[in-house]
């Protein structure tokens, strides 16, 4: 146990060690006054519990789905790295119990942040910034797990602060930090409202310190609340016998293939309006710097009508906008150039397209729910028979097929690409002396030529140069 140690773990976390001993918690607040507590040795998830990791633990029946008004990017595979939300307290107790471990307390989910000489942040004592976590509605929305490593802990762990808030284990008292002891505090035995820590993507700056303690009733589920789980025995499960490689880059503490890099779209949405009275309408123009690109989608304009876009990727004419318009929107993904040199965790050779268990490593016989026991390899193998059903991609990551039977887990570079977005607004254009009653046109270019003037017929109008 020291500090920078790392383990994969089935779900395809990265569990990082945090080494027993004293720490500063606290900060002389009215429920957190500034005192030294010691905690024994303890893994952490490096990650909050992401969309994908969930709905594996809901698939093997282990857990429950989150509400869907919280997490509606939940089943939307370009947001399967981010944390998963919409969930209550007895839904995150769940699923670390899935993981065979529990919730952090407070005061380790405290000393994970803030690192033994207690740092305010968990990058330091320097500003936050938006190069160090989400928050302040800077995005507005979650993000993948691993997009701050700037913002990593003294212990190596992301996203301790920003992008959603945590469950922790223990039942919220104001006055525990005065009376609780000062070795493995568990919490108070009971009460009315658990504990929350971190912050969310909407947090001020205010908020965003590692030693501010929230609270919300367990009941509580919201769009900015998720959790992540320690584990006391990171080898209490036996090792899958296959996994998927890692491709492009290494999160597991091993060497690997130099990062690739992909290329990636620069996208915009511009509006423009024209005609009059029944005739009005908007030009909605999607810009592509990857045009053609396979990954782009569109949003917002299924009642409207699609144009020849030209050089543009994609351009649509909206008529009938209701009163306070409605938004549009582009998105895209980073092409990620294959083939990509795989590699594999600790203990697991290239055989083929997986990384298969050398038999290294540990002698336990316990498999995750989900799996069962090869009796003849001591491994776990999916209930399907294979690992390439088993959701072991590192967090962060996804599992990819590359063509020819051939899979990888590659790095989620969606987070990368910033939508583009632009709101059509209701512009009703009041029609010149030109038009019949219904907007129509009367005007035509032969009769602007007539008059030695040049014909606009999106204005209606005829005009000098």
């Amino acid at each position: 146990m020291a500090v920078g140690s790392t383990y994969r773990y089935f779900d395809g976390t990265l569990l990082v060690a945090v080494p027993g001993g004293p720490f500063i918690m606290g900060n002389n607040g009215s429920d957190n006054p500034e005192h030294t507590v010691t905690l024994s040795d303890f893994w952490i998830y490096s990650t909050k519990v992401t969309n994908r990791q969930f709905a594996q633990c809901v698939a093997v029946g282990k857990c429950t789905p989150p509400d869907m008004q919280d997490d509606q990017t939940y089943s939307n595979p370009n947001h399967q790295n981010d944390p998963v939300v919409g969930i209550v307290w007895s839904q995150a107790a769940a699923y670390c119990d899935y993981a065979h471990g529990q919730l952090p307390t407070e005061a380790q989910w405290e000393k994970t942040a803030r690192g033994p000489n207690g740092n305010i942040y968990p990058w330091g004592n320097g500003a936050p910034s938006t190069s160090l976590l989400n928050f302040d509605d800077f995005i507005g929305h979650t993000t993948n797990v691993i997009n701050y490593p700037q913002g990593k802990s003294y212990y190596g762990v992301l996203d301790m602060e920003g992008n959603v808030y945590e469950w922790v284990y223990d039942w919220y008292n104001s006055l525990y930090y005065h009376t609780g002891p000062t070795q493995d505090p568990p919490g108070p035995d009971t009460g009315n409202l658990r504990s929350v820590r971190s912050a969310g993507f909407k947090s001020t700056v205010d908020q965003v310190v590692a030693f501010t303690r929230f609270f919300r009733l367990p009941t509580d589920h919201a769009r900015d609340l998720g959790f992540r789980c320690v584990v006391t025995d990171p080898t209490y499960f036996a090792p899958l016998c296959q996994l998927t490689p890692l491709g492009g880059y290494n999160l597991g503490g091993t060497s690997g293939p130099a990062p690739v890099k992909p290329t990636c779209p620069n996208l915009s949405v511009s509006v423009s309006y024209a005609g009059c009275g029944a005739n009005a309408h908007a030009v909605v123009t999607f810009d592509d710097s990857l045009n053609p690109d396979s990954n782009a989608s569109v949003s917002g304009v299924s009642g409207c009508t699609v144009n020849a876009p030209g050089s543009h990727y994609a351009q649509y004419t909206c008529t009938n906008i209701p009163s306070g318009g409605f938004e549009v929107g582009l998105t895209s993904l980073c092409n990620i150039p294959t083939p990509i040199n795989a590699a594999c965790p600790a203990h697991y050779n290239l055989v083929g397209n997986m990384c298969t268990w050398d038999g290294s490593g540990t002698a336990s016989q316990n498999c995750p729910a989900g799996t069962q026991d090869d009796p003849a390899q001591l491994c776990c193998t999916s209930t399907l028979g294979t690992g390439v059903n088993l959701p072991a991609c590192p967090a962060g990551t996804v599992f990819q097929p590359l063509g020819n039977g051939v899979f990888e887990c590659l790095p989620l570079q969606n987070s990368i690409v910033l939508p583009a977005n632009a709101h059509v607004d209701q512009r009703p254009v009041q029609c010149s002396a030109e038009t019949d009653s219904g907007g129509v046109c009367t005007l035509d270019e032969s009769t602007c030529k007539s008059m030695k003037q040049s014909f606009d017929p999106a204005q209606c109008r005829c005009y000098y140069h």
